[in-house]
């Protein structure tokens, strides 16, 4: 965890800085957003490019992907949170379109509000290597990757299995 490094990297690459209220510079660190969790569950969800051949254009390919697994993986971890604790999220919030930051006005859901573990502080290619030994591929023009993911994780002070949380998930993407 680094949160003035990725600080600095929001603000020389990422749009969404300071216009945000869940992106830096507003964003607290890791360590203050996870006080008073016992634990946190990573979740890591990837799909194979393969799986998108319909799709002619690799952008598009990725872009798809990550568009569907950030709004599945969202309304699961927004149940799941109701259940169990908060979540960390996969970018910066989207529950205001546009943020209430844009028209200098304070955020209009404060208790809803996620963050992502980059405005955390948290170099997710380092923790995605740690916890699942895979690297993170990134798209680059003209070189489509094996695959796409994204990573997020819930907050809880209760023991949930893994296998519990993944039938979970299954129970509930196919109620969707």
């Amino acid at each position: 965890m680094n949160k003035r490094q990725f600080d600095s990297l929001c603000e020389s690459g990422c749009i969404n800085f300071g216009r945000k209220w869940a992106c830096p510079p507003f964003s607290p660190s890791f360590s203050d957003f996870v006080i008073g969790w016992e634990r946190i569950i990573v979740i890591y969800m990837r799909v194979a490019t393969v799986q998108l051949s319909y799709i002619k254009n690799d952008y598009l390919k990725i872009k798809a992907a990550n568009s569907i697994m950030k709004s599945r993986a969202d309304r699961f971890l927004r149940e799941m949170a109701h259940q169990y604790g908060s979540y960390i999220s996969m970018g910066s919030c989207r529950l205001c379109n546009p943020c209430k930051r844009t028209v200098d006005k304070q955020c209009a859901k404060p208790d809803k509000m996620t963050f992502s573990f980059e405005a955390l502080g948290v170099d997710v290619d380092q923790m995605v290597n740690s916890c699942f030994s895979t690297p993170l591929q990134w798209y680059k023009s003209g070189c489509l990757p094996e695959y796409t993911a994204v990573v997020c994780g819930l907050l809880t002070n209760e023991t949930i299995s893994a296998n519990d949380l993944c039938k979970k998930y299954y129970i509930y993407s196919n109620m969707t």
